[in-house]
């Protein structure tokens, strides 16, 4: 059964990736290489109405949301008030950052003690409130609703399908190999910077690089 976190269908992976895995877990494949791609980039990628999250107020005019791939804004509630949507706008989509327009974001955390406090640490502490939409409606998504219709970047379903194909093996090889040797049976692995092995195959890394969220 399709899950909503898909980027990809069956029917669209080559035939040859179908044909060499079994009915009953190909499924489990193509959730789990979504999963991979949504990792990669940062954020869920499938459709996300009504998202409520709290933010960090720095005192500036920048404020970062946790999610990325913000589709819409509805709603900013500073302490129990709501915002004018003419006081902030959406500047970056991918990376979930909102600007001010005039009056900086409140400085939300911990302050010095004593007559004339000062802002000492920032933290999330519930006084800033968004409400938005997130996320593409997947080919998950639609597979489970005929009425939605598909939203996600061709590019994103080209990474999850990279993901599955080199899951599967290409000729028996993973997809992440960087080089064999017959005698005495060794390999070697592609390795990211924490000098693990990579989740996703360069091709699929490639693919998703747009959307990427910056740490």
């Amino acid at each position: 059964m399709a899950s909503p976190v898909d980027l990809v269908t069956a029917e669209q992976l080559p035939a040859s990736v179908r044909g060499a895995v079994e009915a009953v877990r190909l499924p489990l494949l193509i959730t789990a290489a979504s999963e991979a791609v949504a990792a990669h980039v940062g954020y869920p990628l499938h459709q996300r109405l009504g998202v409520v999250e709290s933010a960090v107020g720095r005192g500036r005019q920048y404020l970062w949301l946790r999610s990325g791939g913000v589709r819409q804004v509805h709603r900013v509630e500073v302490r129990g008030e709501v915002r004018a949507p003419s006081t902030y706008a959406l500047e970056s989509a991918v990376h979930g950052r909102l600007v001010a327009r005039g009056q900086p974001w409140p400085f939300t955390g911990t302050w010095t003690t004593g007559i004339s406090s000062t802002p000492l640490e920032a933290q999330d502490t519930g006084e800033v409130l968004v409400t938005f939409d997130a996320g593409w409606v997947t080919p998950g998504q639609r597979a489970l609703d005929a009425s939605l219709v598909v939203g996600l970047p061709a590019a994103l379903q080209l990474a999850a399908v990279e993901v599955v194909t080199a899951a599967v093996s290409r000729d028996g090889r993973p997809g992440d190999m960087a080089g064999e040797s017959i005698g005495d049976t060794s390999a070697s692995y592609a390795v990211g910077e924490d000098g693990g092995r990579l989740a996703l195959p360069a091709s699929a890394r490639q693919f998703a690089a747009p959307y990427r969220r910056r740490r």
